[in-house]
């Protein structure tokens, strides 16, 4: 009799569960949610490198495209990827994960593709630099700026080249 009393006693109250609509406020001090940007994504692997709990992954499709994989089961919070990322590709959001399934996965995982693109120079293919790097680079042209690291560092070397070639011809000539 005790539990037919109990069991009808649970079916007449409302509900403890928790809707999506009635999440709790959420407290200053939460670092938030990870989202990342491709467009400012360099695949350089510092994020990854620096998640201890291997959080964010990458896989590269050679010649085509590097994927950046981020899953939040794993996720500690720690905030180290969005303070290394040279890029500021990674950012943390102030609110809290959804608790629903959306439409793009399963709300726990996130992945951003970052296509390549041939170099003008050499063309091997390549990540590249995003606009606010290539515009914080003093001494780029424009040219420049769809040459691949390796065309960046040999272009680079030959500019010193030339500076100091004047330089040393002056000191020869005395």
């Amino acid at each position: 009799m005790a539990m037919l009393k109990t069991i009808l006693g649970n079916l007449l109250r409302p509900p403890r569960t928790r809707g999506p609509a009635d999440m709790p406020d959420v407290p200053p001090v939460y670092r938030g949610a990870l989202a990342h940007d491709a467009a400012r994504c360099t695949a350089c692997g510092t994020c990854a490198f620096v998640c201890a709990p291997k959080a964010i992954t990458f896989t590269q499709d050679p010649g085509v495209s590097v994927s950046w994989h981020f899953f939040i089961g794993q996720c500690s919070f720690c905030g180290l990827c969005a303070q290394n990322c040279p890029t500021q590709a990674i950012g943390l959001q102030a609110d809290a994960p959804g608790a629903t399934n959306s439409a793009a996965g399963d709300g726990l995982r996130l992945e951003s593709v970052v296509r390549l693109q041939p170099c003008t120079r050499c063309g091997a293919a390549h990540v590249p630099l995003p606009d606010a790097v290539m515009e914080a680079l003093w001494g780029v042209g424009e040219a420049e700026r769809g040459y691949c690291p390796e065309c960046r560092r040999r272009a680079a070397s030959e500019k010193l080249r030339a500076a100091f070639v004047p330089v040393q011809e002056a000191h020869h000539d005395r």
